[in-house]
């Protein structure tokens, strides 16, 4: 990793910050990556490589003006800087030096590949495996990713930190058709840090389960439509919480006036049985981190306390501009991004109720294993969710699967609406999408929703 001298960083920030602003910020990256994807029993793809580059930024009220590049030298980086001057005393955005993308021909030289050799042939014999199990299955496709993360970062108030983030994660995805009828499945567990992700999630179990899914599915009857209880068991993941609660939880929304919540703090926006919150700091999960993008140590920040809103997600800028404590929540995908308030690994906090009992307690109502994706429109909250795996409760008891169906609601009324909380708290891995990408985890314990619109096709 190339470092900076402190006296380089301080004449670049000198010179960023010489025509007006208030803070300005270097974020130093370089990555190191392994990718393959075998579909239909190929390899269609593998990827190595390195890159690397500066990010360079000042902050002047609400506005942010940066730019970046990957020319390293002292020249570059103080020409990237007067850019970045002139931008602030123009009031316009300044414009990111062309970044040349290092392919894996020219930085694959510190990647050996035989050392992923192995994992390669262990997916292939799953591959076939998989094939093996039903002719009801048509397609498989089977991904691994493995990124190695060094990040610096210097900031005008004299602060300096680093970081290291190794991301591991394989995917799953299963299609299966019978006749007219096609349907899919999917699983992809990940982790940070150095621990062994085979070994913490082997492949083999993980490919009964979404195999199980694909052909449990595959026969299940239409889902009925209309209102009912929907129970929503710990392993269907936190989608809902991160998509209909979480977004809108985040300080630029709340500053730009564009989020549910935004005149509501202190005050009751859910069910009291309801805790929500964001930590980035639990080690292992995909969405922690030592620091976040702009050098703030990530902290247990407790959005929703029984039911009243005590606390939004912040990054420097915007926190600074609401007058809030930094939680360590401003992230970016790589170098080419500047910073915003993003969530980390957010969930809803245990109780003490059982699956078991929360699904004994439902007469006819919607249980939901497995969610897929959907839609939220932070605005208002509306929003639409997929259900990957579906069954009808019956008198207490889980009764046939159905697919098909959706689940249609707004988020701030069912967070009224959550009847019972559950003690099984799942993570789920995830890529939040908002602007660029980044690694999260989501999670809930088994909820009982008193009522939801089911939809179907």
């Amino acid at each position: 990793m190339q470092e900076l001298g402190p006296d380089l960083i301080k004449e670049i920030l000198d010179v960023a910050l010489s025509a007006g602003g208030q803070f300005s910020d270097i974020y130093l990256e370089d990555e190191e990556l392994f990718s393959f994807v075998l579909e239909n029993k190929k390899v269609k793809m593998i990827k190595s490589g390195m890159d690397k580059g500066l990010h360079l930024r000042t902050v002047n009220k609400d506005r942010s003006y940066s730019a970046c590049s990957d020319q390293l030298g002292k020249d570059s980086l103080l020409m990237l800087a007067r850019n970045i001057a002139q931008s602030v005393q123009s009031e316009q955005e300044a414009v990111a030096q062309k970044s040349k993308k290092i392919t894996q021909e020219s930085a694959a030289s510190s990647i050996h590949l035989d050392e992923y050799q192995q994992i390669i042939d262990k997916f292939f014999q799953t591959n076939n495996n998989i094939y093996s199990m039903s002719d009801k299955i048509i397609q498989v496709t089977l991904s691994y990713f493995h990124a190695k993360k060094n990040i610096v970062i210097a900031n005008s108030l004299g602060e300096h930190a680093t970081d290291r983030r190794i991301y591991t994660r394989y995917m799953l995805h299963i299609v299966a058709q019978d006749g007219q009828a096609t349907q899919t499945a999917y699983e992809g567990p990940g982790i940070t840090g150095g621990s062994d992700l085979l070994k913490l999630y082997p492949p083999e179990e993980v490919v009964q389960k979404t195999v199980k899914r694909a052909l449990t599915m595959l026969y299940a009857e239409q889902a009925p439509t209309g209102k009912m209880p929907v129970v929503l068991m710990g392993e269907a993941g936190g989608t809902m919480i991160h998509e209909a609660c979480g977004h809108a939880l985040e300080a630029d929304f709340i500053y730009k006036d564009s989020s549910i919540f935004k005149n509501n703090m202190g005050k009751k926006v859910a069910s009291e049985i309801v805790t929500v919150i964001d930590d980035g700091s639990i080690p292992g999960l995909y969405g922690s981190y030592g620091i976040d993008d702009e050098g703030v140590k990530p902290q247990k920040t407790i959005l929703i306390n029984k039911g009243i809103l005590t606390s939004f997600l912040t990054d420097r800028m915007y926190g600074g501009l609401l007058g809030l404590t930094l939680s360590g929540n401003g992230r970016r995908e790589s170098y080419h991004s500047k910073p915003v308030p993003r969530m980390s690994n957010t969930f809803i906090e245990n109780s003490d109720r059982s699956p078991s009992e929360i699904i004994d307690s439902v007469k006819n109502g919607l249980l939901v294993k497995k969610m897929g994706g959907g839609q939220v429109n932070i605005t208002n909250g509306d929003f639409v969710f997929e259900v990957a795996e579906g069954y009808l409760i019956k008198n207490g008891k889980i009764d046939k699967p159905i697919r098909g169906a959706s689940l249609i609601g707004n988020g701030p009324d069912v967070l009224h609406q959550i009847e019972m909380v559950g003690n099984d708290k799942y993570f789920l891995p995830g890529v939040c999408g908002k602007y660029d990408h980044v690694p999260v985890a989501d999670a809930q314990p088994t909820i009982k929703i008193k009522e939801m619109t089911i939809g179907g096709q």
